[in-house]
């Protein structure tokens, strides 16, 4: 049983109903129409959504792929880059944005609200809540300048030798 508060449902059925009215006008490019001609930049950026990657570069729908994750972390989305590189990924650059909910955030205050609700589900076993909780990195910029994260995560790149 989860500690956490109930919610709504999500509506399901009505995002159903609007994917297949986008899916009934849209075009897609499929096979080597797509994977021939892979756009060689990708945005690594916060999952946050007042985030808007596309009309703030002024990039249209295939120019580029978005990769996100909490606070936009590098080190969080290595074998994302990975992959990237695989289809002709060349050039990748890093969009933090301000008021970030990892600035908000100091240390280990993840894993330690994961252990927290854990402990209130009877199906998880402490080796099990240990073993999730040794995967999960340090998150949280704390008080660190938004330029010294993102310096940060450019020399995540040249420290892990993504070729680039």
């Amino acid at each position: 049983m989860s500690s956490y508060q109930k919610t709504a449902p999500v509506p399901s059925q009505e995002f159903l109903d609007r994917n297949a009215k986008y899916a009934e006008g849209h075009k897609p490019e499929l096979g080597n129409d797509h994977w021939g001609h892979v756009r060689p930049l990708a945005v690594i950026t916060c999952m946050d959504s007042r985030i808007y990657p596309h009309e703030q570069l002024g990039l249209g729908v295939n120019d580029t792929a978005i990769i996100r994750n909490a606070g936009g972390s590098v080190a969080e989305v290595l074998t994302t880059i990975l992959a990237c590189q695989k289809f002709g990924v060349r050039h990748f650059m890093v969009l933090k944005h301000t008021d970030c909910g990892g600035f908000r955030l100091q240390g280990r205050e993840i894993i330690e609200h994961y252990k927290a609700h854990a402990k209130s589900n009877p199906t998880l076993s402490a080796k099990t809540v240990e073993e999730v909780t040794s995967e999960i990195r340090e998150f949280g910029y704390g008080n660190t300048p938004i330029e010294e994260v993102v310096l940060n995560d450019v020399e995540f790149f040249e420290e892990e030798s993504v070729d680039l």
